[in-house]
């Protein structure tokens, strides 16, 4: 069930208890009964307070799936859109959304949605499952023009065939006006918990039906325009300037009942000190990923509560693996011994955070590599693989929290052991340009992300056959190994699977996974109703309808 707290100092509690122990798979050791939630709108009237929002991460200024990019859109499209079904606060349990309920076959290949029949798109259309038929065809036939996070739809049975075409795949029926029948090419038992990912939101096929491939990026839909912006959730986009803000007004006609609070903004912050200053003097009201150095601080204002979680996401090194001499696996784990990881987690964020040996949704088994903090190793590693001190250009977007402070430190500690490092700090713009030309870095600062929820979940990070994407490592058996764990429910049959994929990552270090920093989210104390925050946090305005504000 969600957290429904009478003040946000039980849901801090609860939280931290659920993010106190290992983090529970995404799938169950069966396929799921029928599931459904309720559509029953709720009490209450909208009214016109405004909740100021700010996420401390990277965004992305667009509005449609082709560009699905980061955690900040998914807090807004949470907002204006719905999925067929989202996860609860646990982000394990999966509940409807657009769909009332949905029934998974014994097998876990084929999905029955039973969808909302009181649905209405903000410019007063109705929904129906013809809107889900054109969502997920369009994708299917254009999927090579997603660049981000991929949606789940290309694993229905057939979808590769109609790639390019205007057919519709094997996999995919409408059984009448309000059910939707899905068939995937392999079994998935977490095939719904991916349709709760944003990049699967459910589009209006009267304002997108005849847009093109060669042209979604720039209709007015996917640049964030009020009116043609539309969506099926609990708020409508009044007003959207890149860069710095998003404004949102409460949907009165919203199917699960009218949101409790009348406006939402989304402030963007070049710099996060200045969203720090505005949670003190009050001016924000909910601020997600604060940095952890911030939460005594913050804590001790009356108003505020602040919240510190274990935290499912990352802060790593990804290498440009196609490029000589990161080409060398034996250069990329280097890295790990050059850095003294636990040193920045004791002295820099005061023990708020965890080391890490790989992406933290894999257990960490016994005969994996540690990469404890040798220069020594580091230096002999470097000599093998083929090293002569060329420059590691690393680029960072400077919205990442603590940046500013931990990169010159990653940076010293790399130089100490011999390589020769270049710092490219950028603002959100610039670095999203620069992570779209692979000629302008050997290596880039992710953080964020959800892959502490499972080990599927990083596998959005690398694409099979395209050494463009990310890391661009494309060894054939991870990918080999990630299908057979999505189609293998036994849970001890797939803690194998895993295992080998654990190695493989361990050894090969596409990426270097640094550390972990604990979620840091700070609240008004006026925040409450059905506010909670997810494991997962972006997905927590999934039931912002619920929320109130005094």
């Amino acid at each position: 069930m969600r957290l429904r707290p009478p003040a946000i100092g039980i849901a801090i509690a609860l939280l931290a208890a659920a993010c106190g122990g290992a983090v529970p798979s995404t799938s169950p050791s069966g396929p799921p009964a029928s599931t459904g939630a309720s559509t029953a709108p709720s009490t209450g009237t909208t009214d016109e307070s405004v909740l100021r929002v700010a996420r401390l991460a990277d965004h992305y200024n667009f509005w449609h799936p082709v560009q699905f990019q980061t955690g900040n859109q998914f807090q807004w499209w949470s907002c204006v859109f719905n999925t067929l079904v989202e996860a609860e606060a646990d982000s394990k349990t999966v509940v409807g959304d657009l769909a009332e309920s949905f029934d998974v076959s014994a097998d876990a290949t084929v999905f029955t949605f039973h969808l909302v029949t009181n649905a209405k798109w903000h410019d007063g259309e109705a929904f129906t499952a013809d809107d889900v038929m054109f969502t997920i065809n369009w994708a299917v036939q254009n999927y090579d023009a997603f660049k981000g996070f991929l949606p789940a739809w290309n694993q229905i049975k057939g979808a590769e065939e109609v790639l390019g075409t205007t057919n519709v795949p094997e996999g995919l029926k409408k059984i009448d006006e309000s059910t939707v029948e899905i068939t995937l090419a392999a079994p998935n038992a977490d095939f719904t918990y991916s349709l709760t990912d944003m990049a699967n939101v459910i589009l209006p096929e009267h304002i997108l039906k005849d847009v093109t491939k060669a042209d979604v990026e720039k209709v007015d839909f996917a640049l964030g325009t009020p009116g043609v912006t539309v969506g099926t959730g609990p708020y409508k986009l009044a007003k959207f300037t890149a860069d710095q803000s998003v404004e949102l007004e409460a949907n009165p006609d919203y199917f699960k009942g009218a949101p409790k609070i009348g406006n939402v903004i989304f402030k963007l912050f070049a710099d996060p000190a200045l969203a720090v200053a505005q949670l003190e003097s009050g001016d924000l009201d909910l601020g997600f990923r604060v940095s952890p150095g911030e939460f005594d601080r913050l804590s001790a204002i009356d108003t505020l509560n602040g919240i510190s979680a274990e935290n499912p996401g990352i802060v790593r090194i990804v290498f440009k693996t196609e490029a000589a001499p990161w080409s060398d696996k034996r250069v990329r784990q280097a890295f790990y011994h050059a850095i003294n990881r636990q040193a920045i987690v004791d002295d820099f964020y005061e023990g708020r955070a965890k080391v890490l040996i790989n992406p933290p949704g894999f257990e960490e088994y016994e005969d994996l590599n540690r990469y404890e903090y040798d220069v020594e190793k580091a230096k002999q590693l470097l000599a093998d693989g083929g090293y002569k001190g060329e420059t590691f250009r690393l680029l960072y977007n400077q919205t990442f929290p603590d940046g500013q402070q931990v990169m010159p430190l990653i940076q010293s500690d790399l130089q100490a052991a011999g390589l020769t490092v270049e710092l490219v700090p950028t603002d959100n713009e610039t670095y999203l340009a620069k992570y779209n030309d692979r000629t302008q870095w050997d290596g880039f600062i992710a953080f964020g992300g959800s892959e502490g929820l499972s080990p599927d979940r990083s596998s959005q990070y690398f694409k099979k056959d395209d050494p463009t994407v990310e890391s661009g490592y494309t060894n054939p058996r991870i990918f080999e190994l990630w299908a057979e764990g999505r189609a293998t429910a036994d849970p001890a049959k797939r803690d194998e699977i895993y295992h080998e994929l654990a190695k493989i990552l361990n050894e090969d270090v596409p990426q270097a996974n640094l550390y972990s920093p604990n979620l840091v989210m700070v609240a008004t104390k006026g925040l409450g109703g059905g506010f909670d925050i997810h494991l997962n946090e972006r997905e927590s305005f999934s039931d912002v309808e619920t929320w109130t504000l005094q």
